[in-house]
């Protein structure tokens, strides 16, 4: 369960550029949920996944993961339970590697001393079943796929390690319409049969309304619609 009480970000604190991000955003998202979360240029949505990737530490308020506040934790320690898919499809890749070279990377995430070994098995079937055929050009450079097949394997690549929670940044915005169906039905499935906590950016208000069981719109650093309403607790600040 992801929670944020009171979470306020500044920019800039006590500079005469001083910018609020966020403004005392508190919210709770269940364990297997899907968020989608919309919202113009500036209305705080790269921040949030900023400070849940520990990019950044609030200004004030909390940011908590299972009954434990993450305010502190170090970047690298929230990737090893934490995945992300960018917007750009060559990010979440390694283009000069194969296909097979990428998924072996994926699923040793965290793990030390790394070796490389054979592709797992649900990594193949998950590319079978997106009907691209990558699972027939596992020798392929990476680099050589197109957008949509790229950002196909990165989505693959984002689970092969369990993270408790997937986020989504605009992972669509460069693909073309049959390209971006094929990504977001892969993403309603790893949802559904991962059971992964989704958290999602887009400003495609088609993909908002048709995916996600959760709409949330931020407007100048506040959520000011939330497609489920919930009573939560004030809290305190966490100074690191």
């Amino acid at each position: 369960m992801v929670e944020f009480k009171d979470l306020t970000v500044v920019y800039n604190q006590g500079m005469e550029n001083e910018r609020v991000a966020l403004k005392n955003v508190s919210l709770t998202i269940p364990e297997g949920q899907f968020v989608t979360i919309v919202g113009p240029n500036g209305a705080g949505k790269s921040t949030l996944l900023k400070v849940i990737l520990g990019e950044i530490q609030p200004t004030s308020g909390l940011y908590i993961i299972d009954d434990k506040t993450m305010n502190c934790m170090k970047p690298h320690r929230l990737a090893e339970f934490i995945g992300r898919v960018y917007q750009d499809p060559n990010t979440g890749i390694f283009p000069a590697l194969t296909i097979a070279e990428n998924l072996i990377i994926a699923s040793k995430k965290g793990n030390r001393p790394f070796r490389f070994s054979s592709v797992k098995e649900e990594a193949i079937s998950l590319l079978k079943d997106l009907g691209l055929g990558l699972e027939e050009r596992m020798k392929t450079k990476a680099g050589e796929l197109s957008g949509g097949q790229k950002q196909s394997l990165a989505m693959v690549m984002a689970i092969l390690s369990k993270p408790r929670l997937l986020l989504l940044d605009e992972h669509t915005a460069a693909l073309d319409p049959d390209s971006a169906s094929r990504v977001m039905e892969l993403t309603a499935r790893i949802n559904r049969e991962y059971d992964i906590t989704i958290i999602m950016i887009t400003h495609n208000m088609e993909i908002a309304n048709s995916y996600g069981e959760r709409l949330m719109r931020l407007i100048e650093g506040e959520v000011v619609n939330d497609g489920i309403r919930e009573t939560l607790s004030r809290a305190t600040s966490v100074m690191c």
